[in-house]
């Protein structure tokens, strides 16, 4: 139980593993942390090479910085430099702790960690990234679900190793918040035989919906490609590789419950006004079913 209205069931133990293997590697990196006290530095540690000079005597903007010394130190296997006040950095952690509501849901207190932790003052980070949960681009997919999908869905990963299914995680909405995370093993067996291949996901789709009882969306790639997205440590670099395989079909976005295939949950979002406004997806005249009597679509 993650919380009284999220839960985790149905695993597949080694397909989770995979997952979670993955989510580590990303910050297994090497990495240089530079400490500071009020600005002033007191340590440089590379997590490599260990202890290492002080690279600047104080710390002006955080953020240039890092990126700056980042630059300076790629060519000697430096793939992310972090420059933190230590207590500022702890202050941040406790206030998020402190806030810890046991009705909301675990996601929900990651996502607000993940904020506090490099909030201005208390961390910054070269390169900046976002909160993932396990493959999952968490704010990106809950801004796709809030402005876009019915309140009730179910997001599917799925990766495919050759024919076989790699790594799969499912994502159940309910009243746009997440409700419940499962893979394939939530499935009955007769119903993923079959999926063989990534031009098999529509019956993976079909499958899941008929489970939940929720339209279902989702992303499904090569295994080759999704290393390579999770080990990104840039939003642009992500997007790049997925753009990529989608063009190179290797991996398919597929949220044919949708009317405008303009949008994907890891790109850009342009939803319209009456979805950006919050209206529900019949709201939106981009997105609602139309009337059978209605003539036929008019460019928006």
């Amino acid at each position: 139980m993650l919380s009284r209205h999220c839960t985790i069931e149905d695993l597949d133990l080694d397909q989770w593993k995979r997952l979670a293997s993955l989510a580590m590697a990303h910050w297994r990196c090497r990495r240089l942390f530079v400490a500071h006290e009020g600005g002033v530095v007191r340590r440089c540690l590379d997590t490599v090479a260990g202890e290492q000079p002080l690279p600047f005597a104080a710390v002006t903007d955080a953020q240039a910085q890092a990126e700056e010394l980042l630059a300076l130190r790629r060519a000697d296997g430096v793939e992310m430099v972090w420059v933190l006040d230590l207590e500022a950095f702890h202050l941040a952690l406790s206030a998020a702790q402190a806030s810890l509501d046991p009705k909301a849901g675990i996601t929900d207190y990651l996502a607000l960690e993940w904020a506090q932790r490099f909030r201005p003052g208390a961390c910054a980070v070269a390169p900046a990234g976002e909160y993932l949960h396990y493959g999952l681009p968490w704010g990106r997919l809950e801004r796709f679900v809030s402005r876009m999908l019915p309140a009730s869905c179910t997001y599917v990963l799925g990766v495919f190793d050759g024919d076989a299914l790699w790594a799969s995680c499912l994502v159940q909405f309910q009243d746009h918040k997440v409700v419940g995370i499962s893979t394939s093993a939530a499935l009955e067996p007769e119903d993923v035989r079959d999926v063989t291949g990534l031009d098999q996901h529509p019956f993976l789709l079909a499958a899941v919906a008929n489970r939940y009882r929720r339209p279902a969306f989702g992303w499904f790639c090569s295994r080759t490609d999704f290393e390579a997205w999770m080990l990104a440590h840039t939003a642009q670099d992500k997007e790049e590789i997925f753009q990529k395989a989608l063009m190179a079909k290797r991996a398919v976005f597929d949220f044919s419950i949708l009317l405008d295939r303009g949008m994907t949950v890891l790109g850009p979002i342009n939803p319209g006004e009456a979805a950006l406004a919050g209206a529900d997806r019949e709201s939106n005249p981009r997105t609602r079913i139309p009337d059978p009597g209605e003539p036929g679509p008019s460019a928006i």
